[in-house]
C-alpha cells in the first residue's frame, strides 16, 4: 500500500522525467499554499497570482535540478522566493501596493460574505495581525493563514530556521500583549 509520501515521490519522479500531467497534479496541491504565500509576501493580489504562474513554470523548467535534499514544497517556496525579489527589484517606484483585504487572505473572492462567517475574535485577530510589524506579519500569515510548516516558511523568506521561530515567537507574544485569544491560532499546531 502506497503513502502520501511514496505517491508524491512517485509523481516528483514521472514529473522530472517530462510527464506534464504528474506535473500538474503536483501544481494542484501546492497552487493554493503557494498563492497564500505569495499574498503574504507581496500583499497584491494580482501579482500573487502572477508570481504563483511564475513560480510553476520556472520549477516546470529547472524539473530536473530538484534533488530530493529538501521538501518539494520548500524547493517551490524558494523559486517562489526568488521570483519574488526579482520582482520587487525590478518595480518601479510608481507601482502603489493594494491594501490586503480579508477576502485575499482568506483567498475567498468574496470579501464580505466571508466576512459575514468569521467570528469577531477572528476579525480581531486579522486586524491585529495587520499591525504587526512586516517580519512578525508574514510568518504569522505564512504559518497559520497558509499553512505553511516552519521550514518551508523558512524557505520561502530565505532566513534560518531558527529566525522563523524567533519571529513567530516575539509575534505571538505581541499579539497576546494585545489580549488576544492566541491560542486560536496554536491549537493543533506543533
Amino acid at each position: 500500500m502506497n503513502t502520501p509520501e511514496d505517491d508524491q515521490r512517485e509523481l516528483i519522479d514521472r514529473a522530472k522525467a517530462g510527464e506534464a500531467t504528474a506535473f500538474e497534479r503536483l501544481a494542484d496541491r501546492y497552487a493554493l499554499r503557494l498563492w497564500r504565500c505569495a499574498l503574504a509576501l507581496c500583499q497584491d493580489r494580482h501579482w500573487a497570482e502572477d508570481l504563483v504562474q511564475e513560480t510553476l513554470v520556472g520549477a516546470w523548467q529547472s524539473r530536473a535540478r530538484f534533488d530530493g535534499r529538501c521538501e518539494f514544497s520548500s524547493w517551490l517556496y524558494g523559486i517562489l522566493r526568488h521570483r519574488f525579489l526579482k520582482g520587487r527589484r525590478q518595480q518601479n517606484a510608481s507601482r502603489p501596493s493594494a491594501a490586503i483585504g480579508l477576502d485575499q487572505i482568506t483567498g475567498t473572492a468574496d470579501a464580505s460574505g466571508r466576512a459575514a462567517e468569521l467570528s469577531e475574535d477572528a476579525l480581531g485577530i486579522r486586524r491585529a495581525v495587520a499591525q504587526l510589524p512586516n517580519e512578525h506579519r508574514v510568518v504569522i500569515e505564512l504559518r497559520f493563514f497558509a499553512g505553511a510548516t516552519l521550514d518551508e516558511i523558512s524557505a520561502a523568506l530565505g532566513c534560518p530556521l531558527g529566525t522563523v521561530k524567533s519571529r513567530l515567537y516575539h509575534a505571538l507574544e505581541k499579539l497576546r500583549k494585545m489580549n488576544l485569544s492566541v491560542n486560536l491560532f496554536v491549537s493543533g499546531r506543533e
